[in-house]
Order: structure tokens, then C-alpha cells, then sequence
């Protein structure tokens, strides 16, 4: 039996499930090659039902992650909203201008839920009954359905499960307990108390992008104090309450920068008086202390010592660190795409088993996405004129250009799912040269403060990381920090932080033998077990997805070699002058005056 879901959201996407198990997943942005495309994903739905080998009257089960109906907004929005929006602490002293703020912003608000919910969601159901018209549709609330794709893929039968995020169906934070094939929730916080409007706000005050450039802030947070003034003015930003987390007065005090009236903020005074650094290390440390306390309440209060995590607060790879070392939690895991591009994923999930009966487990990969044949690589070497070989043991090949100091991007197999490249679209290189960060980024037109990830191969993963052992799992999808060794200091510098992490990715044959053998033969050759692994994409796009993507991003990036599938492929400077000369043949003439 084959359920199908979609989300619509940022990272919109489309899942089938069979039998519990994800069979096909993808999130649009792969496909239209617009980061974080939005909307309806018709691409990826006809990729899904593709790439399972299923036709729209084989699919049974439609899945919507959202509530649906007038009355469900009336009693999670409307009836509770008055009771949180102007929630504070007793003691705190808040502005008269900051109560009209926080009540101009939470009817904005309101109006967007009631355009989404009632308009876009509307026109999106329409669409799916015309394009499966034998299935059954169903809602899954949008926390649940987060829930559900970390529970469910995390091999556990009993898990504390925590979600965050900016918002969805009202909720900002759940807490629930998952046992057997059972999600209830047992504590939720409400907009405007959210940890992602929280982060989000931050991002764009220190003047990146929200919903995009979050994983900079992390990166700069190490380069700044933490205990300073700026964490004494800021802390009472966010409170635990039990299970539930407290963001009294946030938006009026966080007001939106771009909005010229009612300036005067909290966050302004912050960011005129003080270094981004400082501020960016403050916000992250009051960050990480609200959530691991909300975690050992939860402990003390479920008495469970297994802590599974969704929601895009998640891709936050320090706070996951922090919620490891809890005391009292022995396990963790993190759904690899953590973010609304899961939530087709876990919605689906959750009714294939809570109500099909179907069993979950362990996720053997990411490798969902689109993988190509040979005479499909050929053909895009040879629409660019470019020379290639083809090799055998093409592994072997890539270690030694590694070892000779060459950067190789690597396309091969399935294309990854969620945000991170996990070899099949990546870009290698060794980890000794502390200074590749800043030229490699360079030529990807990238800004980044977090050094690149490791990979490493699983067998050492002692050696280079501390306390590892219930976070292995995890550390398969590059989604949690551990503090390094001091053999990973010395022979990693390119992959360790200021502050001694790093964020690596584990493997074995078993995952990925190809990516395995890559690694095993560079641990041959030099002696270490790690390589520099960082996404195989141009600034501000997706992931690659096609062969031709491949290429593109090969030669607009000025790499060393080229390894796709089994061949290798060499730079050539006038094959990346007549790439850019075609990249500026299609920007229309008003963009570039």
C-alpha cells in the first residue's frame, strides 16, 4: 500500500511510504534549482511516484500536514492566541511601545495563517483529488508529523520527542512521548513563544538571511563572548516553564528591522553597541540553556533516557551536542532533514504506522534522490567538450589526487536527502590545510564561520571524537557536534572549530562502499582517517542534483577534478570561461543594469 504526502511550506517536498519505510523522498528546491523553493512541488510528487514505481491510482492514503478546518483555527489559534501574546513573567518590565508592537505583529500574524490555511492549502487539495482521485485524504498536524519522521526513523521503542520550530498549526515547541507505535504529546509552547522566531530574528539583525543563513550565526557565536553584557540584557528573552518554553514580549522587543516605524528595540540597541560576535555568542548560549533544560525536565518528569529531535531549531549541530550531554541522557537522534523539507516524510510515516500498522526502523541511508547511468553522464561530459577517463577503480584515483593536494567534487549514486551532502554530492579534500575554508569558500562565492565537516570512517571515529557512542547513529547524517581529540586537532585542523568540534559525518561500507573505499584508501596513503566533505553546489543554490548540474558547478567553481560515477574529469580554464559566458547569456538584460 502506498501513502503519499507533500508539504508546501519552505523546503516543500513530497514522500511515498511503503510499509513504514520511506521508499522515495525529495524536496522541490533539487529539482526547480531555487534554494528553498516553496509552493506546491508537482516536480517532486511526479519524482516520487517515479522513482517507487507507482501510479497515481496505486496510491491509497494522501497525506496533508496541516489542520485544516475553520473550527481547528478558531480553537488552536484564535481562542488561545490573546492568552499567550502578551504572557510575561511576573517582575519583567516591559515598554508600552513593545505591547504595540507584539499586538500589530500577532495580527499579521493571523491573517497569514487564515490566508494559508483556508487559500493555499485549499487549492493544494484540489489539485491532489484531481491527481488521485481513488485515494483517501487524511490531516496530520504539522508538529506530529515532525515528531513522527524522527520517532519513527530512530530504531528506538521508547523516546522523549522534541520539536521546534518557527511555527506550524500555532505550535513552536512539542513534547511528547513515543512508545511503540504511539506519539503523544504531552506539553506544547504557542506562537509568539518560539525558539525559531527567536533564532530567525537574530539571523536578520546581524544581517543574514532567516530561514537560510541560521547555520552562520552558530559559526560566528564561537568568535564572540558569551558571558558579556549583551547575554545580561537579552537572557529574560527566553524562559523554560516546566515543558514549555516562554519568549515573553520577543517580537515587540526583536522587532523587525526593516519595518521603519516603532525602531527603537531591544535588538537595535544590541547590534549598534555591540560586536556581531558577541551578540551572535549570547543569543546562542541562552539558545542552547532554555532547551537543555526543557530536556532534563523532560527526563525527570517521563524517567526516559532516549531524546529524539525534528524541527529546524534542530539543525542547530551545537544545541544537539548540548542535548546529548544532558545528564540522564544516554541516547539521541536527529532526523537528518530536520527541517519543513521532513514533513512530508513524517507525516506519511505517522499514518502508515499509527493507523496501517506498518513497523518503522532504522534509515539504512539519505540516498533517496535521483541517480543517473553512465550514458547519462557521458552525455553531459560531451555537451561541454569535456575530456574525461574513465577508471575501474575510480576510488583509488580520487585518494591520490586527495593526497596531492587536488579538490575533487564527487557525484555518484543517489542524490542525499535533507541539507547535507553525505557523499554522492560532495566536494573532498584533506583536512591538514587549516586555510582551506577561506579560498575553497572563495571560489564557491560562499561566507561562512563554521569550518568545513569531516568524513570519517566509522572504525576510527574514536580516535577523533570524545563521548561518541550514543550519538553514532546520528553522527551517520552529519547532524551533531562532538568535541575533538587532540590526534584530530593536530592531523584534522581544517575541520575543527575555535571552540575544539567538529561536526562529522561517520561511515561504513555498509552505507556507502563506494564513498567508503574513497576514504580507506586515503587512510592508506596518509595515514588518516578523515577528508574535508562540504556540499557540491554554487552560493545561495541546491544541492547538484543532474550530471548537467554537476558540470555546471564544476567548472563556474574553478575545482582540481571532477569524479562522476566511474569516470574523472580534469579543470580546463576555457571550458569555464564558455560556462560563464553562458551563465550571462541567460540572465535577462534588466538584471544585470
Amino acid at each position: 500500500m502506498a501513502v503519499l504526502s507533500y508539504s508546501n511550506e519552505h523546503e516543500a517536498g513530497a514522500a511515498i511510504i511503503k510499509n513504514g519505510k520511506i521508499v522515495s523522498a525529495i524536496n522541490e528546491e533539487r529539482l526547480s534549482r531555487v534554494k528553498n523553493q516553496d509552493g506546491f512541488p508537482e516536480k517532486a510528487i511526479q519524482f516520487v511516484l517515479d522513482a517507487s514505481e507507482t501510479t497515481p491510482d496505486q496510491v491509497e492514503h494522501v497525506i496533508i500536514p496541516e489542520i485544516s478546518k475553520i473550527k481547528d483555527i478558531f480553537s488552536n489559534v484564535i481562542v488561545k492566541y490573546p492568552l499567550y501574546v502578551f504572557w510575561k513573567p511576573r517582575g519583567l518590565k516591559i515598554k508600552p511601545v513593545d505591547y504595540l508592537r507584539q499586538l500589530l505583529y500577532s495580527g499579521l500574524i493571523l491573517l497569514k495563517t487564515y490566508r494559508r490555511v483556508v487559500q493555499e492549502h485549499a487549492r493544494d487539495e484540489r489539485k491532489l483529488r484531481q491527481m488521485f482521485p481513488k485515494a483517501r485524504f487524511h490531516r496530520v498536524e504539522h508538529h506530529i508529523a515532525h515528531a513522527a519522521s524522527a520517532y519513527f526513523t530512530s530504531g528506538m521503542d521508547k523516546a522523549i520527542i522534541i520539536t521546534a520550530d518557527y511555527w506550524g498549526d500555532f505550535t513552536s515547541t512539542m513534547v511528547s512521548v513515543g512508545k511503540g507505535k504511539e506519539i503523544r504529546p504531552i506539553a506544547r509552547s504557542y506562537y509568539p513563544h518560539s525558539l525559531g522566531h527567536y533564532y530567525a530574528s537574530l539571523t536578520t539583525w546581524l544581517g543574514f538571511r532567516a530561514n537560510r543563513h541560521e547555520g552562520k550565526i552558530l559559526g560566528l557565536a564561537a568568535y564572540g563572548d558569551p558571558d558579556g553584557p549583551v547575554y545580561h540584557k537579552m537572557k529574560d528573552l527566553l524562559v523554560t516553564d516546566g515543558l514549555t518554553i516562554k519568549a515573553p514580549f520577543m517580537i515587540g522587543r526583536m522587532w523587525h528591522q526593516k519595518i521603519p516605524f516603532l525602531k527603537n528595540c531591544l535588538m537595535r540597541e544590541l547590534v549598534e553597541n555591540y560586536r556581531r560576535e558577541d551578540v551572535a555568542a549570547a543569543f546562542q548560549r541562552r539558545f542552547e540553556e532554555v532547551f537543555t533544560e526543557l530536556v532534563r525536565n523532560a527526563v525527570r518528569e517521563t524517567g526516559i533516557d532516549k531524546v529524539v529531535l525534528a524541527g529546524g531549531a534542530f539543525a542547530n549541530v551545537k544545541l544537539n551536542q548540548r542535548i546529548y550531554e544532558v545528564p540522564g541522557v544516554n541516547e539521541v537522534f536527529i532526523y537528518p532533514n530536520m527541517s519543513d523539507g521532513g514533513i512530508s516524510q513524517g507525516a506519511a510515516l505517522h499514518f502508515d504506522i499509527s493507523q496501517n500498522g506498518s513497523t518503522g526502523g532504522k534509515l539504512p541511508n539519505m540516498y533517496y534522490g535521483p541517480s543517473y547511468s553512465d550514458e547519462e553522464i557521458e552525455e553531459a561530459l560531451k555537451e561541454k567538450g569535456l575530456e574525461y577517463t574513465r577508471y575501474d577503480n575510480v576510488e583509488a584515483e580520487i585518494a591520490k589526487l586527495i593526497a596531492d593536494n587536488k579538490v575533487v567534487a564527487r557525484f555518484n549514486g543517489g542524490m542525499e536527502l535533507g541539507p547535507r551532502a553525505l557523499g554522492n554530492r560532495s566536494i573532498l579534500y584533506q583536512t591538514t590545510d587549516p586555510k582551506v575554508n577561506k579560498w575553497l569558500n572563495e571560489r564557491l562565492q560562499r561566507t561562512e564561520f563554521m569550518p568545513f565537516a569531516p568524513v570519517t570512517l566509522d572504525e576510527h571515529a574514536e580516535k577523533c571524537y570524545i563521548n561518541i557512542e550514543g550519538a553514532r547513529y546520528p553522527a551517520k547524517f552529519m547532524t551533531i557536534t562532538f568535541d575533538c581529540t587532540d590526534f584530530m586537532k593536530e592531523k584534522s585542523p581544517a575541520t575543527v572549530h575555535v571552540d575544539g568540534t567538529a561536526r562529522p559525518q561517520l561511515v561504513t561500507e555498509e552505507d556507502n562502499p563506494s564513498y567508503y573505499r574513497i576514504l580507506k584508501e586515503y587512510h592508506k596513503l596518509t595515514g588518516i582517517p578523515s577528508l574535508v566533505n562540504t556540499s557540491f553546489n554554487m552560493h545561495e543554490e541546491p544541492i547538484v542534483c543532474t550530471p548537467r548540474d554537476a558540470v555546471r558547478a564544476f567548472l563556474l567553481g574553478h575545482l582540481d577534478y571532477l569524479a562522476i560515477g566511474n569516470y574523472i574529469v580534469a579543470f580546463q580554464e576555457q571550458k569555464s570561461e564558455d560556462a560563464k559566458a553562458e551563465e550571462l547569456k541567460e540572465v535577462p538584460f534588466k538584471e544585470l543594469t
